[in-house]
């Protein structure tokens, strides 16, 4: 294999088929999930979303700096808005002409929900001084105030107000808190919105080089590395990238697929309606786990070198 081909494998996402570092070829394919799916579906405003998330996460976008995150950057967003219109596309597939499913603007509406859900990250023009890792704790909220002005101004203006479903994308709220009050279908959105960024991150073929090379640095920059007691006690929870991936397959096991399973209500069976019975997210995971649990067994990380994608704004 050459290195050009590599290159290409590399960028690619789950499937093979799609430029993951590229937001045009991304939705070229969510474009071409919603037109077959629904009829009269118009790719423009889709296509226009697509634009202003690469131009936010460039640092060209008013208001916004450049995203400063290598785990939760373009890509993630990317990958989780894909995989989102996947989900769209599996629940209707299983539902028949007699049965009601989200229809066109409102499973279009969740796309869109899915490419900006993480917008929060990204720091405001007056906040030069912070690390966007910083806003953790309250990016959810960030994230919703952004969209609901942003969808406010666009065709998806009656959705405004489902800016919410952003929250069930926070990891520490049950899904019942996060989603109190929402009518039925936009329930199952949020858990869609939900597994969609979960997934998306587990199921990425270089999840782990992410864990180990992004995902620890921005534990470190957010605090995330460690606990603080009340009496001052520090208490170190990941002391490097390797202890962070030496606990991720527990973390795996009782928290990430408790969520999936439970409070997401196990949405997550809709990904292999889409691709016609199988699910390769499922495969990659379980790839991903053992792939990194011989890792541990033989303490040797060194088998980690491939490069993950990085974006073409």
């Amino acid at each position: 294999m050459t290195a050009s081909m590599t290159h290409k494998t590399a960028q690619r996402d789950i499937t093979d088929t799609v430029d993951m570092a590229s937001s045009e070829a991304v939705a070229d394919e969510v474009c071409r999930i919603l037109s077959k799916r629904y009829v009269g579906f118009a790719q423009a405003p889709m296509r226009q979303c697509f634009s202003d998330i690469a131009r936010a996460y460039a640092g060209d976008y008013p208001g916004l700096l450049v995203c400063d995150m290598r785990y939760h950057d373009l890509c993630h967003a990317l990958s989780t808005a894909l995989l989102m219109a996947r989900l769209v596309d599996g629940f209707e597939a299983s539902h028949g002409a007699d049965m009601t499913g989200f229809g066109r603007d409102k499973g279009s509406m969740a796309v869109v929900l899915a490419l900006f859900h993480d917008i929060g990250f990204l720091r405001r023009d007056i906040e030069s001084y912070i690390n966007g890792a910083c806003l953790d704790h309250h990016h959810e909220q960030r994230s919703v105030d952004f969209v609901r002005a942003y969808l406010a101004k666009s065709v998806f203006a009656d959705y405004a107000d489902r800016a919410d479903l952003i929250h069930a994308t926070n990891f520490n709220v049950p899904i019942a808190q996060s989603l109190l009050g929402q009518p039925p279908e936009m329930f199952i959105l949020g858990q869609m919105l939900g597994t969609a960024d979960l997934i998306s991150q587990v199921g990425d073929r270089y999840y782990l080089e992410r864990c180990r090379d992004f995902l620890f640095e921005e534990f470190i920059a957010a605090g995330h590395d460690r606990c603080i007691a009340e009496d001052g006690r520090v208490t170190v929870l990941y002391s490097s990238p390797e202890d962070l991936l030496r606990k991720t397959p527990d973390f795996f096991e009782h928290v990430v697929k408790q969520r999936l399973e439970t409070d997401l209500g196990q949405v997550s069976r809709f990904i292999a309606p889409h691709f016609g019975g199988d699910d390769p997210y499922a495969r990659r995971i379980a790839r991903n786990m053992e792939h990194l649990r011989t890792l541990i067994q033989r303490n040797d990380f060194s088998r980690l070198q491939r490069n993950p994608p990085t974006p073409r704004h």
